[in-house]
């Protein structure tokens, strides 16, 4: 019966994605305590997780002449999903992701990637201080040299829903700080995964999101900013099992997950 089905996953454990904890890093004291709760008291519902564009934006940097078909193919199994939609909600996610599609299309000029050699990317997980952070890379970038090791970096595109305009200077600025951390979580973890041979390179870390048309790169002097959110993600598991539910939480229609 419907009634009876799980709408609650409580996360044993803190659990963050890169652009997540990112947002985290650059929010004020409220939203942040708004931020944990729903993370540790996690609402089940129809999420919009983009599963046909994620891959195919990955196989596309990764192709080795940006092969636009890959994109067109995309285009054109979305637009067939969602004539066979079945409720209006996935309908709604559909349509989401084809209009991320587009903008995606859109950036590619802003993306900055000429010359540059992608390839894939596995998703791993990345532990910060007792905190498990999702990373997914959109591709991995080496770039070769004649004198000194090859460089390594990634780069994460954030198809985001719909397009996010910042009503002040201070709502952009904190936006793009968000970004700043998201990148240098992502720079940590090209240094945990860069061969012996190699050498990580933070410029060639970076976040870029598609609706903003915004490229935003890890900083060389991020290590202070890294030992920030080390310190950060210590407090955030010392305080994890002490987070208040929401008021409707109900245990009795709860899963929960280590």
């Amino acid at each position: 019966m419907d009634d009876l089905k799980p709408i609650w996953r409580v996360n044993r454990r803190p659990r963050f994605t890169v652009l997540e904890l990112g947002e985290y890093m650059a929010a004020e004291d409220g939203p942040r305590e708004t931020i944990l709760r729903n993370m540790r008291y996690e609402r089940l519902s129809r999420s919009l997780i983009y599963r046909l564009l994620w891959p195919a934006v990955s196989r596309f940097l990764s192709s080795p002449t940006r092969d636009k078909r890959i994109l067109a193919e995309c285009k054109i199994t979305l637009e067939e999903a969602i004539k066979g939609a079945q409720n209006p909600q996935q309908k709604d996610n559909l349509t989401y992701e084809l209009n991320a599609l587009a903008a995606f299309e859109r950036s590619l000029n802003a993306l900055e990637i000429g010359g540059l050699n992608l390839e894939k990317a596995a998703p791993r997980r990345l532990e910060i201080e007792r905190v498990t952070v999702s990373v997914r890379p959109s591709a991995h970038i080496r770039v070769s040299r004649q004198r000194g090791n090859d460089l390594h970096g990634a780069v994460l595109i954030d198809v985001a829903k719909g397009i996010v305009e910042p009503k002040t200077n201070e709502a952009k600025a904190r936006l793009t700080e968000g970004m700043t951390h998201s990148a240098i979580i992502l720079h940590q973890h090209v240094v945990e995964t860069t061969p012996a041979d190699g050498k990580p390179s933070p410029e060639h870390c970076f976040i870029f999101h598609t609706h903003r048309q915004e490229r935003v790169v890890a900083p060389t002097n991020y290590k202070k900013t890294y030992r920030n959110i080390e310190a950060v993600c210590r407090n955030i598991a010392r305080s994890w099992d002490g987070i208040v539910p929401p008021p409707n939480f109900d245990k009795k229609r709860a899963t929960y997950r280590s």
